[in-house]
């Protein structure tokens, strides 16, 4: 699988800890080695359910704290962004009580 990495996704990278960096350039690794319909089964692959896009986004546990936000497009797989669990949760709990 392809890899492109959106630029919010590079800015979000750089502003990670040494150790965190290295957890998620882990988790990088592990998706470019699936193909889609491995990664599809996977239970770190979750679909995102929420009004935010019309695209369909999923959620890929990167580490113990961050998830990657991502898109496919065939056989790209695109990092949209990486955030701290906690706040992609607190995002989600707030689109659906709107």
């Amino acid at each position: 699988m392809q890899l492109h990495i959106e630029r919010r996704a590079e800015i979000a990278l750089r502003s990670l800890q040494k150790n965190e960096q290295n957890q998620i350039n882990r988790a990088l690794n592990e998706l470019l080695d699936l193909d889609r319909a491995t990664l599809m089964q996977s239970p770190r692959l979750n679909i995102l359910a929420s009004g935010f896009s019309s695209r369909k986004l999923f959620v890929y546990k990167g580490s113990p704290t961050l998830r990657l936000v991502l898109t496919f497009d065939d056989d790209m797989c695109v990092l949209e962004d990486v955030v701290y669990h906690d706040r992609l949760d607190r995002l989600v709990k707030r689109e659906g009580q709107e």
